[in-house]
């Protein structure tokens, strides 16, 4: 009786949290999931000791990238915190934002990635996408196999588009 009361409340505990940590809620719950950086980059917030996490980073394109045509993203973890597994092309989802609302405007699937290339902790997507980048333009990039640090904490992410200097953000590893 006393496991089948703690399995209960249990249960009613995630369900009364699930719209405050993120479950259920079209990934909104941090904040940062659709969240649109002015300037820089924002990352998905995770959980601490996942494997292969789902990670959605964002990255504003600025003067640096913007008329330039969208050939690579890269992101780097701290080395000795995270590792990135590798993952076929189909796997990796990619857009632009272009209106500035959240939202996924343009669309590239497997057959505009023309590589990935991982090492433990970061990953490169080299693209043939024949999209312009422009000023404002969000680039949206969802990877799927990131395997996240066993301490919660906040961590920073190095984040590039093309060839411009990366920019940092950090992401939240919960518990």
């Amino acid at each position: 009786m006393r496991r089948q009361f703690t399995a209960i409340a249990l249960v009613v505990v995630l369900v009364a949290t699930a719209g405050c940590l993120g479950i259920g809620t079209g990934g909104e719950g941090s904040g940062t999931e659709n969240a649109v950086p002015e300037e820089g980059a924002a990352i998905e917030n995770a959980a601490a000791n996942q494997t292969a996490a789902n990670q959605t980073v964002r990255a504003a394109v600025n003067d640096s990238t913007a008329g330039e045509e969208w050939d690579t993203v890269a992101v780097s973890y701290p080395r000795d915190r995270f590792t990135v597994e590798t993952v076929a092309h189909e796997n990796v989802s990619l857009g632009v934002d272009t209106d500035a609302d959240g939202e996924i405007d343009r669309r590239f699937n497997e057959t505009h990635v023309s590589g990935v290339n991982t090492n433990d902790y970061s990953y490169t997507i080299a693209l043939d996408t024949g999209y312009t980048l422009e000023n404002d333009d969000v680039v949206v990039v969802e990877y799927p196999a990131v395997d996240t640090p066993e301490e919660s904490g906040t961590y920073t992410v190095a984040v590039a588009i093309n060839d411009a200097d990366p920019v940092d953000t950090d992401v939240e590893i919960g518990e």
